[in-house]
């Protein structure tokens, strides 16, 4: 496979995601592949030109490397799997051992921090970070919430969000004044189903995208003086609860997380609740 024949195969492998790939997930395949073909030249695609290609950069991070992998053997998969190969060719590639990233999250008075300077003309900023921040969610999630996903009942205030890998799972709303805040913000909208957080841009509405989000929540942080990255909120949250001594396998529920162990890692940072748990028990000796 020539680098023309491989500029065609990526627009239509990227095109055949978008059923069930978000958008960012394929802009990011599709920048990894256009990448690679601009390397391969007149190489032909096989075997060793992927070792070579890898070689060729031994600067890249763990992480960039083995994302890069992962976009090459899934187009591979694909062109086998529709004919344009005989065999997946990047299927035997040494997989890029990457360290598990360690959770950071920062105190409740740090996000605090950043939250105050959100003005009170932004109610949609300050309702979609407080979300974030409060229950937990990936951005995602929260862009992706449609009013017709909150359930006010009193007494039985929920949410559901749509997670990874299409799995939905509902929320309870546990906090009084985010609650409130909810309901206030519903009054104030001009419209009654679609996205809860849209875009205002010329006047019409549309879900917000996530570069817009993170430029404004970057903001916010500046002005705050604190450094703090979007996903650092959920990192917060989860910090908060593992110190609250809630057991792991409801952080696990509440967060959305496929396997135990992805929660556990947030158990790993919690000294405080660990050194609360050893004196509480050392107190039970005496």
């Amino acid at each position: 496979m020539t680098r023309p024949v491989l500029t065609d195969l990526i627009a239509a492998f990227v095109q055949d995601l978008s059923a069930h790939r978000s958008p960012h997930t394929r802009r990011a395949y599709a920048a990894d592949l256009r990448h690679f073909s601009t390397w391969l030249q007149a190489d032909t695609l096989d075997e060793a030109t992927l070792a070579r290609y890898f070689a060729a950069h031994p600067h890249w991070k763990p992480a960039t490397a083995s994302r890069k992998q992962v976009t090459l053997r899934r187009f591979c998969a694909w062109a086998e799997l529709h004919g344009h190969l005989t065999r997946n060719v990047a299927r035997n590639l040494e997989r890029v051992h990457v360290p598990e990233p360690h959770p950071r999250g920062l105190r409740r008075a740090e996000v605090e921090q950043i939250l105050v300077t959100i003005p009170t003309q932004q109610p949609r900023d300050r309702l979609l970070f407080r979300l974030l921040f409060e229950m937990g969610l990936r951005i995602g999630e929260v862009l992706g919430l449609h009013i017709e996903d909150l359930d006010l009942t009193k007494g039985d205030e929920h949410l559901t969000v749509l997670g990874k890998g299409g799995r939905k799972r509902t929320i309870l709303l546990d906090d009084p004044k985010l609650v409130a805040a909810l309901r206030q913000y519903l009054r104030g909208l001009p419209y009654t189903h679609g996205h809860l957080f849209q875009a205002r841009k010329n006047g019409k509405g549309g879900a917000m995208c996530y570069a817009s989000v993170q430029e404004r929540w970057q903001g916010y942080a500046r002005q705050a003086g604190v450094a703090c990255t979007l996903h650092q909120l959920r990192h917060s949250h989860a910090t908060e609860l593992v110190n609250g001594g809630v057991s792991l396998g409801t952080i696990r529920k509440r967060l959305g997380h496929r396997h135990i162990q992805t929660t556990l890692r947030y158990a790993e940072v919690s000294d405080g609740a660990a050194d609360a748990e050893v004196r509480a028990w050392r107190r039970k000796q005496r």
